[in-house]
């Protein structure tokens, strides 16, 4: 008898361990077997532009130069990354990038995808199967959860996923604070800070407002002392995370908080157009873009959650206050008011309703409530279920051309499924022994098919081309590094992303952030680089960027790589038409890059006998704005851009208007129509067309002789194309083809810099220019030099508050006005000096001491409630 009880205890715990480990391991197995069939690989969007920069930088860094994590000039022109760490780097699973080599990232990042995906299951089946007797109704919930609308279409957006994770661990640690049991909030609200401080407000949000819809069921005396321990705890929670939420809040408010957000009582989109989120792969390029909020979590549990409120064993009370909350962050979908609340004040620029997992889970868990009541259907229910299903796809089927998602297999997938949702509810739930395991295939099933269908919308790049493209950059950044360690910038002319700089550990100057400095996006815009609110890249750059920038290497395409197998070649994406780096001394030539250094760029940090003002730029007037800095600089009043006349057009299917000889007009739709201009340079300069931003790509295609030139853009600003250098005699045919009927090209200028002048004048201010090193991450120094008279040292750092400036060991002011309105510059006496620049991160080491102040607070507490408890529990010996 004890035996057969042993294997039965023995029986009983291994089943429970298996639902468990299915739990994470179907929803991790489902998501990597799409890779592995498709063949794709996982980079994409933003995931492949931006955030697996960053995780190699990560990867590099953390354990040999870990200070480049508080601050880094890969980061733009050079920036905190304390903001950025804290958005997309802190996540615990990013330590597993370490187990694989540099060379297999893509793969490293598609595994920790999977795993947190299988976590996100594991973390609600914990939650679920106290709330649900049977393991097969919270296995089919948790996976669910794990594979839902919100997780499948941001899986990419790997960083939210921690708080997916972490959501059923905090509402489990609510619900034990409620019941008086001992709970992990502290821990928890922690976490959620910490790996992802964005969607962890959301997740932290949602469970305020979850508690408040449960604390009127408590017992009122109880109510305000259970307050009392959520707030508390919260704080503490919150406190601990002190380190990393200082700096951030302090990194928003010099980036994307300081931009204002436009608040009215508007709608985002019709609310009932959110209706076909509901629906079998409602996702894609254009979803994700300027779409509607993911909210899909498989047709029976959209039914269950109905059905709970159906449901006449639920008191409507619970009915009402679950009610009131659900509509509630329902209206967070569209609502304006409530989406710039979930959004920190700002409207998701891509991705939106980032906070829709909250509302997934709670519909999830009130369909688990519903399924735990196990009542037996009525008719009026299930005819009422079924009349909602028939309206839904009704609507699905009739707006289908409006959704470009919403294909026939969709629509026929979205009919099976709720067929499917409604005879489980109204014929087998409750009625047959099979019920709980025919609704876990049928959810399995669903999230396959949803899965494969909403992926399947999407492109991914192939992970050949980010270890080609790494690889040989790296090469040319380190023998450059090798063979010059100055403090200088390198760039290219082309881009995979805009964080290249981070995959490829060099100082560059494009970027690609959520968390930007807003003076630094502004002297970018102005001196015309192609940028947005949250991303800049070297187009649009000349000569006298270059050298004002200290650009000191360019990295060009070697287009002779026809003996390189195919599948090793880079690809030189985003191309940007500078022939005039190609003048630059070549350094070294690789297999597939050149690397050619530009003598004329000027140290990061130089002196000037200028006074530093407020510059008044521009926007419109892109070589004004270049000239401006030049004279900033420099101190030489001389004018190196010259306006010069078009040459005459040569048109084809093209007639021009008599008023405006350069606003032009298509004759036959049905031809080709093109405008040709031919010229000659008189000189060796280099010359540009400045390009007004309503001209781009979709307007006109552009070549110089036969070479195509990206015209794309972003918030549509004026940019500097080079069409030529060193071409003196030489033809240039400039070669618009119109892809509308009219072209007005009133608002295109062309320029001639004058780039011997430029040499003269920036070769005479260099010879007067101290040396500037980097030592450690955070250190720059001088060599000794003097001064024999009141000068200002500039730089193109951008300022920041943490630089401490010392000269000859003395700390000296910085300039409150800043250069270029951007940069850090201090004025220096008369003198012998030595500079040293050392970036003290304060606001990091203030929140570290209240994180260690709150630590040391709560292990005192801990141990006083541990003595008090003791001290209860004794009992004196009786004599």
């Amino acid at each position: 008898m004890m035996l057969k009880f042993l294997n039965s205890r023995h029986i009983a715990i291994n089943r429970k361990n298996i639902f468990f480990w299915l739990s994470f391991l179907l929803p991790a197995l489902i998501f990597l077997s799409y890779f592995f069939y498709s063949k794709n690989g996982v980079l994409t969007v933003d995931l492949g532009q931006q955030y697996v920069d960053f995780l190699a930088f990560f990867r590099r860094n953390l354990f040999s130069h870990p200070l480049r994590l508080i601050y880094s000039f890969s980061n733009g022109l050079g920036g905190s990354m304390l903001a950025t760490d804290a958005y997309y780097l802190c996540s615990p699973f990013n330590l597993l990038l370490f187990l694989f080599p540099q060379h297999f990232l893509p793969q490293a990042i598609l595994i920790i995808i999977a795993l947190k995906i299988g976590a996100a299951g594991l973390s609600s089946y914990y939650y679920w199967k106290q709330k649900i007797t049977n393991h097969f109704y919270a296995l089919a919930a948790s996976s669910a959860y794990a594979l839902s609308g919100y997780v499948i279409g941001n899986h990419y957006n790997l960083m939210w996923l921690d708080s997916v994770i972490l959501l059923p661990l905090l509402i489990n640690a609510i619900d034990r604070l409620l019941a008086q049991r001992k709970n992990k909030l502290i821990l928890i609200t922690f976490l959620l800070w910490f790996t992802n401080f964005y969607t962890g407000f959301m997740a932290l949000a949602f469970g305020l407002l979850y508690l408040l819809s449960k604390i009127f069921f408590i017992n009122k005396q109880e109510r305000l002392r259970l307050n009392w321990i959520y707030l508390r705890k919260s704080i503490a929670g919150s406190f601990l995370d002190a380190f990393m939420l200082f700096p951030v809040l302090i990194e928003m408010l010099q980036g994307k908080a300081s931009s204002t957000a436009s608040w009215n009582l508007g709608w985002q989109f019709s609310p009932v157009e959110q209706l076909t989120k509901l629906a079998e792969g409602a996702y894609n390029f254009h979803e994700m873009q300027e779409g509607m909020p993911n909210i899909y979590l498989t047709m029976p549990f959209l039914l269950l959650t109905i059905l709970y409120f159906l449901s006449k064993k639920i008191n409507w009370q619970r009915k009402l206050a679950n009610g009131i909350l659900l509509i509630f962050l329902i209206a967070s979908l569209f609502w304006t008011p409530l989406v710039l609340l979930w959004h920190l004040g700002q409207f998701p620029v891509w991705y939106p309703g980032r906070f829709s997992f909250v509302l997934i889970f709670f519909a999830l868990n009130l369909g688990v409530i519903a399924l735990e009541q196990k009542e037996r259907i009525a008719y009026w229910q299930t005819g009422l279920l079924t009349l909602f299903s028939l309206g839904l796809i009704v609507y699905i089927v009739f707006n289908a051309s409006h959704f470009d998602f919403l294909t026939e297999d969709a629509q026929i997938a979205t009919g099976a499924f709720l067929a499917l949702g409604i005879l489980f509810i109204g014929f087998i739930y409750h009625q047959h022994s099979f019920a709980a395991p025919f609704f876990y295939l049928v959810i399995e099933l669903e999230l396959i098919v949803n899965l494969v269908l909403s992926l399947g919308n999407l492109a991914y790049q192939k992970n050949s081309d980010y270890q080609n493209f790494t690889t040989n950059v790296s090469q040319a950044v380190q023998y450059a590094n090798q063979h010059d360690s100055g403090f200088y910038r390198t760039e290219k002319t082309f881009y995979r992303s805009d964080d290249d700089p981070f995959s490829a550990g060099y100082y560059g100057l494009s970027n690609f952030n959520s968390i930007s400095d807003q003076k630094v996006l502004n002297l970018i815009n102005n001196l015309g680089f192609l940028n947005n609110s949250n991303s800049y890249t070297n187009f649009g750059g000349t000569t006298l960027t270059d050298d004002l920038l200290g650009i000191k290497y360019y990295l060009l395409p070697n287009d002779e790589i026809t003996t390189i197998k195919s599948g090793k070649q880079m690809k030189y994406d985003n191309s940007n038409h500078r022939v005039d780096a190609s003048d630059y001394h070549l350094q070294k030539r690789f297999s597939q890059l050149y690397l050619v250094k530009n003598n004329a760029a000027l140290p990061l940090l130089f002196l000037t006998s200028q006074k530093t003002q407020k510059i008044n730029f521009n926007s419109l007037d892109i070589t004004s704005n270049q000239t401006k800095f030049f004279q900033a600089v420099t101190g030489a009043k001389v004018q190196l851009f010259k306006q010069i006349n078009w040459p005459k057009a040569k048109l084809i299917n093209v007639t021009s208007m008599k008023n405006d000889q350069l606003q032009y007009n298509r004759k036959n739709n049905k031809q080709i129509a093109r405008i040709i201009f031919n010229f000659k340079p008189q000189t060796d300069d280099s010359y540009y067309i400045e390009m007004p931003g309503e001209i781009d790509d979709n307007a006109i295609s552009m070549t110089v002789n036969g070479a195509n030139i990206n015209l794309a853009v972003r918030d549509q600003n004026a940019r500097l194309i080079n069409l030529g250098s060193h071409q003196r005699g030489q033809r240039l045919q400039v070669t618009f083809e119109l892809k509308k009927d009219k072209l007005d090209l009133s608002g295109i200028h062309f320029w001639r810099l004058n780039t011997q002048k430029l040499e003269q004048i920036i070769h005479r201010f260099k010879q007067k220019q101290p040396n500037f090193k980097q030592t450690p991450a955070l250190i720059i120094k001088s060599n000794h030099f003097t001064t024999k008279k009141m000068m200002t040292l500039a730089s193109t750092i951008p300022n920041n508050i943490n630089w401490l400036v010392l000269d000859n060991g003395k700390i000296i002011n910085k300039n409150k006005t800043l250069f270029m309105n951007a940069f850090l510059n201090f004025k220096l006496n008369p003198g012998k000096h030595q500079i040293t620049l050392i970036y003290v991160p304060w606001v990091l080491l203030l929140g570290m001491l209240v994180s260690l102040i709150s630590l040391t607070i709560l292990l005192i507490c801990k141990k006083k409630a541990t003595v008090s408890a003791n001290s209860k529990t004794f009992t004196r010996p009786t004599v």
